[in-house]
């Protein structure tokens, strides 16, 4: 699928004027917390993922956890087995809506992770098939290393002072797992679906006429707190030649010298560029998208817009234009997981 080309004029925000969504869902998650994903060669899904910037956190024979620099113990989960994305997983905002959203038809009853940073969890699955889990209670770690974002001199704020800037090589700092966008059949309907269990709302509809959208970005409601842009995207599968499931998993890294050096790195190590570098139209992160070994998307970005609740949806329409503010449109297998030998 991919972000569709669309000309750009800055959206619409005026109140939409069809039927709001559900104010009141069963809870309001916070965040994402992992993707979790199964492949063949546990060896080769680790050295995929520490090239692309991430730690082992725990492996056993059967399933590899895998971080970043930040608190999170883990932000990766790959299993043993065919190559496939499973799920994925929110992080609940307290015990209480844990246990309330457990006890919704199609829940299982709340169990322990046994994984690391333990912690509490309730699975089902969503209307397309994927496992969506909610967990909550998994203890923070130390974060490898400094994860401030290095100062920069720009315009008029010059924040670094005698001070040279020197990047090390190598992988980028992943600080956590930020959003993955999936290619659904009915945007309209999965919208509805999670927003009425973990309350996401719209923050930017992309349509093909009044009314009609091709892609939904959703995100967070905290509130007066603001939330990234997305955590999930929506996309139908008109746009992906039919082709449903997941179109990429996404990690937020601590600043854009991580994308850039990390991007360097990647390419060092001849892993698959995807797109990148450039910057995003609708979130305005900057991206670059990379594959693992078995074709599934990877996106590394920074700078993301953040909206509170109070901020209502945008509406752009399909035309004729670039598919980012700068850097290259994206490649007619965006958005599609391709396996190696296809590519």
């Amino acid at each position: 699928m991919g972000y569709i080309p669309f000309f750009y004029k800055e959206p619409v925000r005026d109140p939409p004027e069809e039927t709001p969504l559900n104010t009141q869902p069963i809870i309001k998650v916070r965040e994402m917390a992992f993707p979790r994903l199964s492949a063949p060669d546990l060896d080769a899904a680790e050295s995929f993922l520490l090239d692309f910037g991430m730690a082992r956190a725990h492996r056993t024979d059967d399933v590899l956890y895998m971080r970043g620099a930040g608190t999170a113990p883990y932000v990766h989960v790959i299993h043993k087995g065919t190559p496939a994305w499973i799920g994925f997983a929110f992080e609940a905002a307290n015990r209480e809506d844990l246990d309330r959203i457990s006890k919704t038809d199609g829940f299982t009853p709340v169990e322990a992770v046994d994984a690391p940073g333990g912690g509490w969890r309730t699975l089902t699955k969503d209307p397309s098939g994927a496992q969506v889990e909610v967990v909550w209670g998994t203890t923070p770690v130390e974060p490898l290393g400094p994860i401030d974002p290095r100062p920069l001199n720009m315009g008029n704020a010059f924040l670094r002072i005698g001070k040279l800037q020197r990047v090390k090589t190598g992988p980028s700092r992943i600080k956590r797992f930020g959003h993955l966008a999936m290619n659904v059949r009915d945007v309209k309907a999965s919208l509805a679906w999670y927003n009425a269990r973990f309350g996401l709302i719209a923050s930017d509809r992309v349509n093909i006429a009044p009314g009609m959208p091709v892609l939904i970005f959703a995100r967070c409601d905290r509130g007066a707190e603001p939330a990234d842009h997305h955590s999930i995207l929506f996309g139908s599968d008109m746009a992906s030649g039919g082709v449903l499931g997941l179109n990429h998993l996404s990690w937020e890294v601590i600043d854009v010298d991580d994308v850039l050096a990390g991007s360097s790195h990647l390419a060092a190590k001849k892993r698959a560029h995807e797109w990148g570098v450039g910057r995003h139209l609708l979130g305005s992160q900057i991206f670059d998208y990379w594959r693992d070994p078995w074709g599934h998307i990877h996106e590394h970005w920074t700078d993301g817009d953040q909206l509170d609740a109070s901020i209502p949806p945008g509406d752009v329409t399909i035309d004729v234009g670039a598919a980012s503010q700068w850097g290259p449109n994206p490649p007619p297998t965006f958005g599609r997981t391709i396996p190696p030998q296809s590519r």
